[in-house]
């Protein structure tokens, strides 16, 4: 059992939106969509927990979300913010392993199983990564650990937001999640968390 794999998925919440939240003080608490004009057609990027309140989620066209929330704030993306803030995230990721692989600009799987020796236990590791987020960066990330890929981003999924869930090994086959149509890996929601 001691050279059972242990994966980290670390998913940021809301990501586009938290980052506008905590770099715009005026919008936290507040229903915040980062996306598209509804003028031009546009669509949500990504939307704050409060946004979500009202059934507004990513690729949903703008004038949709505006009209399931009129006091919607809507704010133009900045990729390059995004980019920057993902890279300073993705640098403390990697104190923990050399084995992070990057799968989008707010999320990524951590093989910790050479770490644990060094870090502690992956419940430990992941409570200490979110923790730096939280301090360091003023956003939150949810944190599932698993024996694979799958079963750590289902456990992400199902820590959300700003959780910590691990599924062991005997655990797998009871979770309440763990057909693949419940949280599909590659679900490409493209929502940021």
């Amino acid at each position: 059992m001691a050279n059972q794999r242990t994966i980290l998925h670390v998913d940021m919440d809301a990501f586009f939106a938290a980052v506008e939240q905590r770099d715009n003080p005026t919008l936290r608490g507040k229903p915040v969509a980062v996306g598209g004009s509804a003028e031009s057609r546009g669509v949500v990027a990504a939307a704050s927990y409060e946004a979500r309140r009202y059934g507004i989620r990513s690729a949903m066209p703008t004038a949709e979300a505006q009209q399931r929330c009129p006091q919607l704030i809507l704010v133009a993306p900045d990729h390059t913010k995004y980019r920057r803030v993902s890279g300073q995230i993705m640098a403390l990721l990697a104190e923990y392993t050399p084995l992070v692989e990057q799968v989008s600009v707010d999320e990524a799987f951590l093989d910790v199983t050479g770490s644990l020796r060094l870090h502690g236990s992956a419940t430990h590791i992941g409570q200490q990564i979110r923790q730096r987020i939280s301090q360091d960066f003023q956003l939150t990330a949810s944190v599932g650990i698993g024996s694979n890929k799958f079963v750590a981003k289902l456990a992400s999924e199902q820590a959300k937001p700003d959780g910590l869930l691990e599924i062991k090994l005997g655990e797998v086959a009871q979770s309440p999640c763990s057909a693949a149509s419940c949280c599909p890996v590659g679900s490409g929601r493209g929502d940021c968390g």
